[in-house]
């Protein structure tokens, strides 16, 4: 099963400087791709193991807090992050680049990366 994750930012994120300051671990051997339409994390066999959708701005009151069921104020700058299925090392380096995110940009994760 695929580990979705939803960042919540005050600041307009920008991804390559995301991936640039994730500080990836060598051990994991990623390679990066950005394109016009987000970044996309593979392992050293090529296998993507990471989807991240450019930034939108939410900034319609409530519509956050609908589709996550949890109080959001806006405008929020909403960031979707996807784990391929079958991969722990996904679904790990999926919840490092939303913790990094959130801290650099200052926001919040959803649901909470699991440790």
């Amino acid at each position: 099963m695929s580990r979705d994750f939803v960042v919540l930012t005050t600041d307009h994120p920008h991804l390559p400087l995301l991936l640039e300051r994730a500080e990836l671990p060598s051990g994991w051997g990623l390679e990066t791709e950005t394109q016009v339409s987000g970044a996309q994390l593979f392992d050293e066999n090529g296998r993507m193991l990471v989807v991240i959708r450019d930034p939108f701005l939410v900034e319609v009151p409530g519509e956050a807090e609908r589709l996550l069921g949890v109080p959001v104020p806006t405008p929020v700058w909403w960031v979707e992050m996807r784990a391929t299925a079958g991969s722990t090392l996904a679904a790990e380096v999926a919840g490092h680049c939303a913790n990094v995110m959130a801290e650099l940009y200052g926001g919040t994760v959803w649901p909470p990366p699991i440790p």
